[in-house]
């Protein structure tokens, strides 16, 4: 939880001016008074940074870690889910650095392709396999399909599509399909630029969203994608007894429904998107 939260906001935040255009837009923890300045909100002209603020009325998003819209609560061992929430679509403004960033990044992988393949792709598919993993808790291992199933259903798709992955700390490696280093927001430009997106759950699920874009997300049985997914795209979502769990510790529940989801089940719902 991260970037997707603070995208997440954009689409809180969207829906506040309309209803309040003279008021400013803040997000963080409001009794404490801290403001949430991230670079998400770049460019963004409907949520203030703490450097823009304005001697005006004020409204908050209530949004910081610990407290989001959807979770009622966090426990030490799992997230409470917040079953009526609807996630709002987000927004992403990129400044000119970025989209040529991103163009530079397209016409690389293309070229990369070129050398590499004799055949032209059918398609550009942004994909991110990987989870950052974290010292606060072990739910991005639960939330994780496995490198090794990403590594099996590459090998079916990666000589037909030009899948690009963006590359970041402890992002595990993948041959045979085009990678880059970025930062988020960088990575959010090439996703921008690419004809679909697959992954995990996650911050670029949210990115996809706010940019339209469709998309294949495995959820697993940790989250419901009736709570944080998005209509435009396929969500796998394993809906057995303990989904959605949430749970922040080593968890049989996770580890079940990832095996449920098997290589087959994402490659059939992967083609099926591209078929819609």
């Amino acid at each position: 939880m991260g970037f997707g939260d603070e995208i997440m906001i954009t689409g809180y935040a969207k829906e506040l001016k309309l209803k309040y255009p003279n008021h400013q837009i803040v997000s963080g923890n409001r009794q404490k008074g801290i403001i949430t300045d991230s670079v998400i909100f770049n460019n963004n002209p409907n949520i203030k940074r703490f450097s823009q603020l304005q001697n005006m009325q004020t409204i908050w998003i209530d949004s910081y870690s610990g407290h989001r819209p959807y979770f009622i609560k966090e426990t030490e061992d799992k997230y409470h889910w917040n079953e009526n929430h609807k996630v709002k679509i987000g927004e992403l403004y990129f400044s000119k650095q970025e989209k040529e960033f991103a163009s530079d990044i397209l016409t690389s992988a293309k070229e990369w392709w070129n050398k590499e393949k004799k055949n032209m792709y059918k398609k550009i598919i942004f994909i991110e396999p990987c989870r950052i993993k974290t010292t606060k808790n072990n739910a991005s291992e639960n939330r994780n399909w496995g490198i090794e199933n990403w590594k099996l259903f590459l090998n079916e798709f990666k000589n037909e599509y030009l899948f690009v992955q963006s590359i970041f700390r402890d992002s595990e490696i993948i041959d045979g399909i085009f990678k880059f280093k970025s930062s988020f927001r960088e990575a959010c430009a090439v996703l921008n630029k690419c004809d679909y997106s697959i992954g995990g759950e996650g911050g670029f699920t949210h990115a996809a969203g706010a940019l339209n874009k469709i998309g294949l997300f495995i959820y697993g049985g940790w989250i419901d994608p009736e709570i944080t997914g998005y209509a435009i795209h396929k969500n796998i979502y394993i809906n057995i007894e303990g989904s959605p769990c949430g749970m922040k510790i080593p968890c049989k529940h996770c580890k079940k429904c990832n095996e449920i989801m098997t290589v087959e089940m994402i490659s059939k719902n992967f083609v099926e998107m591209l078929s819609n």
